[in-house]
């Protein structure tokens, strides 16, 4: 924070992220440039400049630059508003989602250092945004199927081989959230050490512990906390449903519904597997 690079411009941390590809319901944001101004702007609203085309020059002096970004007109699960402000003297725009920087976020009202507030751009995701890819492996033996966020605990990452404790790679599964933001919530992992059975939920209750390391509902000890997901759907969500096979005691967990055959719960699908639901939203990447 505070070094200076190209053009002078002084880095003054992250401040959020967008989408990087189109999903229903999100907009672009286009970006601008008034080289009269050294003004950089940036809207979700074409109109406001007149023209999405890279290089062209439309209203107010401000040349096309293309697209920054996507996101979303509307709040949703783990995102936050993106504030917009105007100096008038300064002609420079300012975004940020904090809006204690300018100490109002109520449109047309003038806040610190002479910016007024424009409303809020769309709403993204923060800063520390990220996700981690979730390793899905099996068992032969103990019928056991197996997903870690961490390559270390089996050793490998490649579809077909083996790994640490008799573990098959199945490739990726699915990629979950990292860290905890409004409107997302953890999925807890659990083992149960006589049926050999990996479980994973997002309802504390089912198994009545969150400590890692203590013994719970129906035999199963906690191991931790997997990720984050969404409970409800989000835009560039996919659902992670869940099986359970009673034969074998396995928990089965996919964002891939043709694997089964079925997604409604209480439906028995292919490999004996039963339908249990959705276990939650996980971003597509």
């Amino acid at each position: 924070m505070g070094q200076v690079g190209n053009h002078g411009y002084q880095y003054e941390s992250a401040g959020f992220t967008v989408f990087n590809h189109h999903h229903h319901g999100l907009v672009p944001i286009f970006r601008y440039f008034n080289d009269a101004h050294h003004d950089h702007f940036y809207t979700a609203n074409a109109s406001e400049i007149g023209t999405t085309t890279p290089g062209q020059v439309g209203s107010h002096g401000y040349k096309c630059e293309g697209i920054l970004g996507y996101v979303s007109p509307h709040e949703f699960n783990g995102s936050i508003p993106i504030y917009r402000y105007n100096h008038d003297q300064h002609h420079d725009h300012f975004y940020t989602v904090n809006g204690a920087e300018i100490g109002t976020t109520h449109q047309g009202h003038a806040g610190n250092h002479g910016y007024k507030c424009e409303g809020v751009l769309g709403y993204a995701y923060p800063a520390d945004h990220s996700v981690n890819h979730v390793f899905r492996y099996y068992h032969e033996a103990n019928h056991n199927h197996f997903y870690t966020t961490s390559a270390a605990e089996i050793g490998t990452t490649t579809a077909g081989t083996h790994g640490n404790h008799g573990y098959k790679s199945e490739g990726e599964a699915f990629h979950i959230f990292t860290q905890h933001h409004h409107g997302l919530v953890p999925v807890y992992r659990y083992y149960h050490d006589v049926k050999k059975d990996h479980f994973y939920t997002a309802n504390a209750g089912e198994i009545g512990t969150t400590t890692a390391g203590q013994m719970g509902n129906h035999g199963y000890k906690c191991e931790g906390v997997l990720g984050y997901l969404s409970p409800t759907e989000f835009f560039g969500a996919i659902p992670v449903y869940r099986y359970f096979h009673a034969g074998h005691h396995d928990h089965f967990y996919t964002s891939n519904a043709a694997e089964i055959g079925t997604t409604h719960q209480g439906h028995t699908g292919n490999h004996g597997y039963t339908c249990e639901g959705i276990l939650g939203y996980v971003p597509h990447h």
